[in-house]
């Protein structure tokens, strides 16, 4: 479906994987925050986590809960809050992938990706588009969108930026990702957007899915 990531004044990446392959390069140290499910089984090709252990270097991961006996080296895993990671070795790339919308302190949590990415590393983060096709399209017909019943807020570019800012980020880019691509069936009406996400895209990427955000630290 299409050329991706659509180059000009945006990118629209494809999927995850897509995202994790354009963004991490062989050489990074890595932390996926957040690692465990992310709508796709464990063992599937297609889970962020192994994607990201295909393409870093060294990887690490930090969740509330996870199967202990599914990841190794266990030293490289955490079981904690996204608040309170903290490790020895310091990270090239932080990966937040629809992390931040859950949290009871975000603005924690930037606190402590700053203290774990080196003075050239990078926060990549995904969240849900506020202003997305679906969230406008049901606000037109109910009071408010579904919405995740574990969700605490919502961002835009502009948000998410000042919270950066006021974290002691930068942001390096603004981009979007077209589909979560994950092991759950999307509803008739989802699968319709999607295609509207698709069509959209090539022309604006302000209505799609989920805002990718990268970030460096202020020094």
């Amino acid at each position: 479906m299409g050329s991706f990531p659509l180059e000009g004044i945006y990118m629209v990446y494809k999927n995850k994987k897509h995202l994790i392959q354009s963004l991490i390069q062989k050489e990074d140290s890595v932390l996926d925050v957040g690692f465990w499910g992310q709508g796709v089984l464990y063992d599937s090709k297609d889970w962020p986590h192994n994607i990201i252990k295909e393409v870093g270097a060294q990887v690490y991961g930090v969740d509330l809960a996870y199967d202990e006996s599914k990841v190794s080296p266990k030293d490289h895993y955490q079981k904690t809050s996204a608040e309170n990671a903290d490790f020895s070795v310091r990270f090239t790339k932080v990966f937040a992938g629809d992390v931040i919308e859950h949290l009871s302190n975000p603005g924690h949590f930037l606190d402590a990706c700053y203290r774990l990415l080196d003075d050239t590393g990078s926060l990549i983060i995904t969240t849900p588009n506020t202003f997305n096709l679906f969230n406008i399209a049901e606000k037109i017909t109910k009071r408010e969108p579904t919405v995740n019943g574990d969700h605490t807020c919502y961002f835009n570019s502009k948000t998410l930026a000042c919270l950066l800012k006021k974290n002691n980020f930068e942001v390096v880019s603004v981009d979007y990702l077209y589909t979560l691509d994950t092991d759950f069936k999307p509803s008739w009406k989802k699968r319709f957007l999607d295609f509207l996400y698709f069509l959209i895209s090539f022309i604006t990427d302000k209505f799609t899915e989920t805002l990718v955000i990268v970030a460096r630290k202020k020094i």
